[in-house]
């Protein structure tokens, strides 16, 4: 018998055995998401409450407030990923989650509980804005930083979520799960990516992303505004973005 068959069973063990996470580690995964998406929702949600209350009561969004918002939602993404990517993989968002596993690339069984997670830690997060900012913050059209459908209405917002969703895990796969790619640069790619989306698209659909992201505020600030729109859209597109890198752009080598 070779060495290479004598050593095969011992490889496949190991493997088993590190798809197989720990109770503990998977409750430390859990728990980054949490503080994680709770970090997006203070710093990013957070930037839209104070930018609508500077002075105690909603007012109109200044005229920078796109940019404001969108570099605010682009550190705190930037810094959850060099935080976080090494415990849980820094999701922080349902969009990431569902799009890696309807690829295979995430376990179906961790998925609920990282929904749940993010969830959590959106809902704290909101919590935490609310005693920050006073009731004022909850009521409209503040509620808590959530986003909100513009002008153009929900078909224009559902279109853009839908998009949203497909450049972020794109990115995120060509980025953090390829294993070609040079993981230095993965938090601030994501970081941009977002940036990016919310400066272009906050005023079509609010540049959400990330169903965990809106839903918590609007938990908290009880208003159910197009929740569905926020809970399919970004998933959906998500899910696209995974299969159009999984299927299609991962198999592209440079060229010699």
């Amino acid at each position: 018998m070779s060495d290479e068959a004598a050593t095969e069973p011992q490889t496949t063990e190991r493997q088993a055995a590190a798809r197989r996470a720990p109770p503990v580690a998977a409750l430390a995964s859990v728990g980054a998401e949490i503080v994680g998406t709770f970090i997006l929702v203070f710093f990013g949600a957070g930037t839209v409450v104070a930018l609508q209350e500077p002075v105690g009561g909603p007012v109109d969004l200044p005229p920078l407030a796109a940019l404001a918002i969108g570099i605010a939602f682009g550190f705190a993404v930037l810094i959850c990923v060099y935080a976080f990517l090494h415990v849980s993989g820094a999701h922080i968002n349902p969009t990431v989650t569902v799009g890696l596993a309807a690829v295979g690339k995430f376990p179906w069984r961790l998925v609920p509980g990282y929904l749940a997670a993010q969830l959590a830690g959106a809902v704290l997060a909101a919590l935490a804005l609310w005693m920050m900012f006073s009731g004022v913050a909850r009521e409209d059209p503040v509620n808590l930083g959530t986003t909100a459908v513009g002008d153009r209405g929900w078909g224009a917002a559902f279109a853009t979520e839908v998009i949203l969703g497909a450049i972020l895990v794109i990115v995120v796969m060509a980025t953090a799960v390829d294993e070609r790619a040079t993981a230095a640069g993965t938090g601030l790619a994501i970081g941009l990516t977002i940036a990016a989306g919310v400066i272009v698209t906050l005023n079509v659909s609010g540049g959400s992303f990330n169903a965990a992201r809106t839903l918590g505020p609007m938990i908290v600030a009880a208003d159910f505004s197009h929740w569905w729109l926020y809970l399919i859209a970004p998933t959906l597109g998500g899910v696209l973005g995974a299969f159009c890198y999984d299927k299609l752009l991962q198999r592209g080598e440079l060229p010699a």
